[in-house]
């Protein structure tokens, strides 16, 4: 006897809104995603924070101990990566398909130089290139590997070297990534990056 219901394995995932769906606010249920039409209508800068709060709440997950940090390594450090790279492209109406972080840095920093007359806090630029010399185009944290852009091959992240992360390191380090960031963009609404920082500093107070 299979130990799934009939609904997990033949209703569809992708239905039609309607009546059933509706709710009084967003902490209530029915819980479902809607996109598509209207909802789909999200910039690359909300899409960017949805990605930061998602890696977020994973390592919280990790923190609270209900999963072991080894299996969910890739996944945090993928999710961090992508909020950064669509952050960055959304500011500067980035529409190429890149994905160099190095060069995505070093044109945030020129295009809020430029039109905004201001600089990009140097140790935020610095931790771009970092997360860029391990993932420099988006293929480490996803994939496992990098491309060889000389060879078109893959190979290994780091060569036969290991590195080391800290959970509550990395996870201050976004936080704070995250705030530096948007602070530098005039007009732009920063109120999801200071409420994940209002967040993160309640709890790491009662840690």
């Amino acid at each position: 006897m299979t130990p799934f219901t009939e609904d997990a394995m033949t209703r569809p995932l992708f239905e039609e809104p309607g009546p059933h769906i509706e709710r009084p606010d967003a902490w209530s249920g029915p819980q479902g995603f809607l996109f598509g039409g209207m909802a789909g209508a999200a910039s690359k800068l909300d899409i960017a924070q949805d990605y930061m709060e998602a890696a977020y709440v994973l390592t919280e997950a990790i923190k609270k101990g209900d999963w072991e940090d080894y299996r969910l390594a890739s996944p945090v450090l993928f999710l961090y990566r992508h909020s950064i790279e669509l952050f960055l492209k959304g500011v500067m109406g980035e529409s190429r398909k890149i994905h160099s972080l190095a060069d995505l840095a070093d044109g945030f920093a020129a295009f809020i130089r430029k039109l905004h007359g201001k600089d990009v806090p140097a140790w935020s630029t610095k931790r771009l290139k970092e997360i860029a010399a391990i993932d420099p185009n988006s293929t480490a944290f996803r994939y496992g590997t990098n491309r060889d852009p000389k060879t078109k091959k893959d190979v290994p992240i780091v060569g036969a070297d290991e590195l080391y992360v800290s959970l509550p390191h990395l996870q201050d380090a976004m936080v704070a990534l995250n705030w530096a960031l948007a602070s530098v963009v005039g007009g732009m609404p920063t109120e999801r990056m200071e409420a994940l920082a209002r967040q993160h500093a309640t709890r790491r107070d009662f840690d």
